[in-house]
């Protein structure tokens, strides 16, 4: 048999080598005949705009919009729709090929970005420090507040990567469907009213870090001619099914001069660390010993520490952040300290998609999560989620998954690690802190955060500490997943500060 499947295979691989199609004219010209038929949408789109001198007139412009916010991935549980933020407002000076953002909330300035060609950076109020920012990161933010006629500008620049996808009929409309790739390499698919030739929706096709391969969109509606130029009002993004974003265009002013310090970085600000997409592909993360069999991996993600502790049976991760890239790099990382010891169990603090987004990493490589039971079925949906893009595959056939109510514990001694829900919290509903009694230590996510400065706490971590007094442990260092340990005196003396807060408020 083995033999009789050898000389088949040989047989097989001899006609492959010898039938070689070799494409007609006709086929080798499809890609240019596309590429044509694209360019003619493409030109419609750029007459029903205005033409091409009403578009060039957002090379120098102001422009402002009202925006909200969904907070997707965020709520108090997986089931709970998104929460909103306040609304905000964005202003835009675009000029000379470069263009300067400021957010608002109400009248507050959060942050202002800067793109420009020579390098882009962000200044954030809070900590008043300036971050530099890889374009394919920002892309999330900027495409709230892109409009039409920009993407179509893009487009015009890069023809010799449009292509025509043909029509496509919805909702009682037609659409003529094109492609191109844009700057940062993203494959952009582009509707065209066939009526109007206005663009109604801008689409790309990514690796969603929780639910696989996701549709991300921008609608465009509402178009209003503002001195020659066809400006949509109404901006919606959507990821997946749901509502990311809504804008109105509030005000465009074509020609207004930005002033030059808006493109100039602060001065009394300090560095912040880079803002960028996580690496992709298993790397070494550096490891610090805080006891025997007990590691902290800091920054496993920027600004995300995670930790692990090692026993007979196997490995113990606590946290799963950002990407399964993240986690690819943490299990890399682990696996050279321990070549000969397997991760077992992985544990996400909570489900908010930045504490969850590396939980497929752990999933496909059979290692078992353990979480609350308000999020197992959130965990069963990661693993079953379609990868073609990010992991190449159709989600994992299978899960394991464990969970507790209250408090679970692994180990013993200096190793002992006791978990505990501290929800509900107005945070999450469902919460875990891990508690290692022999170092008299605290790992905790999102409800205490440290930056070598005692503040007063806020809502989630008065709530936090009214359950820490409830399990009365002996604490002498908190260490937060974002930031640098704390000591438990300075954890208390900022909570006594939160309390006074409220009082007085």
């Amino acid at each position: 048999m083995k033999r009789y499947c050898r000389t088949a295979t040989i047989a097989v691989a001899a006609a492959l080598s010898v039938v070689r199609p070799t494409p007609t004219a006709a086929q080798e010209s499809a890609a240019l005949s596309k590429q044509r038929e694209a360019q003619d949408v493409l030109d419609r789109a750029v007459g029903a705009l205005g033409g091409p001198e009403a578009i060039g007139r957002l090379e120098t412009a102001r422009v402002e919009l009202a925006s909200t916010v969904a907070n997707i991935g965020q709520g108090a549980s997986p089931s709970a729709p998104p929460a909103e933020q306040p609304p905000g407002s964005v202003i835009m000076h675009a000029e000379g090929g470069r263009a300067v953002y400021q957010n608002y909330q109400g009248e507050n300035i959060t942050f202002r970005f800067v793109r420009d060609p020579a390098g882009s950076w962000a200044h954030i109020a809070g900590p008043n420090t300036v971050n530099e920012v890889d374009l394919a990161a920002a892309i999330p933010f900027l495409s709230r507040v892109t409009l039409s006629p920009m993407i179509v500008r893009e487009a015009m620049e890069r023809p010799e990567a449009l292509r025509s996808l043909g029509s496509e009929s919805s909702a009682g409309s037609t659409f003529d469907v094109l492609t191109y790739a844009d700057p940062v390499g993203r494959q952009v698919t582009l509707y065209f009213d066939a009526s109007s030739g206005l663009l109604s929706r801008a689409e790309t096709v990514a690796d969603h870090a929780q639910f696989g391969d996701q549709v991300t969109a921008v609608d465009f509606s509402d178009y209003r001619d503002l001195d020659g130029l066809q400006v949509p009002h109404k901006l919606v993004r959507r990821q997946g099914d749901l509502v990311a974003a809504q804008t109105t265009l509030t005000s465009l002013e074509f020609g207004v001069i930005a002033d030059p310090a808006l493109f100039e970085k602060p001065d009394d600000a300090t560095e912040g660390q880079p803002i960028a997409l996580p690496p992709t592909g298993p790397r070494e993360l550096e490891v610090e010993e805080l006891a025997e069999g007990v590691f902290l991996i800091p920054n496993a993600a920027p600004n995300y520490n995670a930790m692990f502790v090692v026993y007979d049976e196997g490995v113990l991760v606590l946290e799963t952040p950002q990407t399964p890239a993240v986690s690819q790099a943490v299990i890399a990382t682990i696996r050279k300290h321990l070549p000969d010891v397997p991760i077992r169990w992985a544990v996400p603090t909570h489900y908010h998609f930045d504490h969850s987004g590396g939980l497929y990493g752990y999933v496909r490589e059979g290692i078992t999560i353990v979480t609350t039971p308000g999020n197992e079925e959130f965990v069963r949906e990661v693993a079953a989620a379609p990868r073609m893009i990010g992991f190449g595959g159709a989600g994992a056939d299978h899960v394991s998954v464990e969970t507790f109510t209250g408090s679970r514990s692994f180990g013993e001694g200096s190793r002992r690690v006791e978990l505990y829900d501290v929800g509900p919290n107005p945070h999450a509903d469902e919460i875990i802190v891990a508690y290692l009694p022999g170092l008299d230590l605290l790992f905790v996510a999102d409800l205490f955060s440290f930056q070598g400065e005692v503040n007063p706490a806020s809502e989630n971590a008065l709530a936090f500490a009214e359950k820490l007094e409830e399990l009365d442990l002996d604490l002498a260092t908190v260490l937060p997943v974002h930031g640098e340990r704390a000591t438990a005196e300075q954890f208390w003396e900022s909570v006594r500060l939160g309390r006074e807060q409220a009082e007085e408020n």
